[in-house]
């Protein structure tokens, strides 16, 4: 086949299984444009009615300086590492309900990236779910991560990322200072979803991250996916939960990926802003019961420390990116108008504020 992707014909016999590949019969759609520079593209190929998932992985210093993977192994982005992830079986063994996509092959490449075959999922995506399928996925995830902490063992691979929301945090911090202008606060746009602009919070929830960090580093490690998005989560026909996209894959504190997903849920369209007290909630108690099913028997407030910690410190760069938007005109805010989108974010302040009021009373209280 000519054209982008490359789908050699070893690596289709390989993932597809057949002897002999009629050309004519193979078809490649990319699916998903990727941010994230260590990732080329990621397609569906089909041979006939059967279907695989390809991603071309390779470092690169283009993209989003946001999101550039790094060489080393211990980079908080290092480009191979979810290919390391599936090279050691590290995904294929995963204690609980959550696995990763089955992997077909790897295959490096002459031009150094390397193809990643994995399983085509066919169950649907977390972005349609309701909310009790949140809570099931919460559940997993904790039977999952509470494995590692009550006998399976922690893997102790060089290339795992540690520290991972540190080394995100530095990135975001470009527009801090903009909190601090309350004459921004008076511009129409932002004043109507905020007529008592939260200065003082969002300053405070922005100090106190070296405070939320040390929270995290007190509470127990378990392996941890980082990015734990609605887009990277599937449901499957047997009842497990399927997450995808395990370039960051590592060691972290508890509730920091059950934290992750809420926000993300709200701040990408997924869950209705008016809805993410529940779904904190729905997670929350779906994350504990998981550690609680893998035999972990420490308080559920230590989870919920995670959870808190995580969502405050992570997410304190959401305020700042609103007023950004809005003072340099901007006619879209997270690929959407701007003012659809501030329907969506606006809100989840709030509840990042109420986050990080409820991780210091944690912090102090476990103290």
């Amino acid at each position: 086949m000519v054209g982008d992707p490359k789908l050699p014909i070893a690596e289709l016999r390989s993932v597809f299984r057949m002897g002999s590949i009629d050309i004519s019969r193979v078809s490649a759609e990319r699916v998903y444009e990727p941010v994230a520079s260590a990732s080329s593209g990621i397609w569906r190929v089909r041979v006939g009615r059967r279907s695989a998932i390809l991603k071309l992985v390779a470092h690169s210093d283009d993209g989003h300086p946001n999101w550039r993977s790094g060489q080393d192994p211990t980079h908080w982005y290092y480009w191979r590492r979810e290919v390391l992830a599936y090279e050691t079986g590290l995904l294929q063994s995963l204690p609980g309900g959550l696995r990763a996509p089955t992997c077909l092959l790897v295959s490096p490449r002459d031009d150094g990236s390397v193809a990643l075959w994995l399983e085509d999922l066919q169950g649907p995506p977390a972005t349609i779910w309701p909310l009790d399928r949140y809570e099931t996925a919460a559940r997993h995830l904790g039977q999952t991560q509470g494995a590692f902490l009550t006998g399976s063992v922690l893997p102790d691979y060089e290339w795992l990322s540690r520290n991972w929301l540190r080394s995100y945090l530095r990135q975001r911090d470009g527009d801090v200072h903009l909190v601090d202008q309350a004459q921004l606060w008076e511009h129409p746009r932002i004043a109507s979803w905020f007529p008592k602009p939260p200065i003082e919070r969002l300053q405070a929830m922005r100090h106190d991250q070296t405070l939320l960090l040390g929270a995290l580093d007190e509470l127990p490690r378990t392996l941890c996916h980082l990015d734990l998005h609605p887009a990277n989560l599937f449901a499957d026909s047997q009842g497990s939960t399927i997450a995808i996209d395990w370039a960051f894959v590592g060691v972290g504190a508890i509730g920091e990926d059950a934290g992750n997903l809420v926000p993300d849920a709200v701040l990408d369209f997924h869950v209705d802003p008016v809805r993410i007290d529940d779904l904190y909630e729905t997670v929350t108690n779906g994350y504990a019961a998981g550690l609680r099913d893998a035999g972990w028997q420490g308080p559920d407030s230590a989870a919920r420390l995670g959870m808190a910690a995580t969502i405050a410190a992570k997410y304190a760069w959401i305020g700042p990116a609103i007023l950004r938007a809005v003072v340099d005109n901007e006619e879209q805010l997270n690929r959407r108008p701007i003012d659809e989108s501030l329907k969506w974010w606006a809100p989840t302040v709030r509840f990042l504020l109420d986050r990080a009021d409820e991780a210091r009373a944690l912090a102090a209280g476990s103290g």
